[in-house]
């Protein structure tokens, strides 16, 4: 194997990929490690939220930072198809059971569509078919995250 090949295998592993979920409406979900060295405990795993009205004026979306000690919790929450929240001050993630699926929300202070700050609601029905890809998305991410953590 060349250096050139060896090296763009193991910039591979080192980047964080995401996995994203995109509803009939187009609305996104994405679940994304951070990637950044960070202390025990202090890894992030990125949840984006991007409604589909807001698309076009903001294509990323606010995102909720979780630290790697509270992504179990929502995963375990997933598995048991149970209510949890997690959160603190102004930034607060919530998931719930909602008919055939269950309701991902998190408000984040952050710049809204204008550009003004503000506490900004996201929120995404996750259909059953798409509840074990997240779990499985959110457990990647956990891993990822935890091997950035020094």
């Amino acid at each position: 194997m060349d250096f050139p090949t060896a090296a763009s295998i193991l910039n591979a592993e080192l980047t964080p990929q995401p996995w994203d979920y995109t509803t009939s409406d187009g609305t996104r979900l994405r679940v994304i490690p951070e990637g950044l060295p960070q202390g025990p405990g202090g890894g992030v795993v990125l949840i984006q939220i991007c409604e589909a009205a807001h698309v076009a004026v903001t294509p990323d979306g606010p995102e909720y930072e979780m630290r790697t000690p509270d992504v179990s919790g929502l995963i375990d929450a997933l598995i048991t198809r149970t209510a949890w929240t997690d959160g603190d001050g102004a930034d607060c993630i919530v998931v719930r059971p909602e008919g055939e699926g269950m309701r991902l929300a998190y408000t984040v202070y952050a710049r809204d569509t204008t550009g003004q700050p503000g506490d900004v609601d996201r929120t995404v029905l996750v259909p059953e078919t798409q509840r074990l890809p997240l779990m499985s998305a959110l457990s990647r991410a956990l891993d990822v995250a935890r091997g950035w953590e020094e």
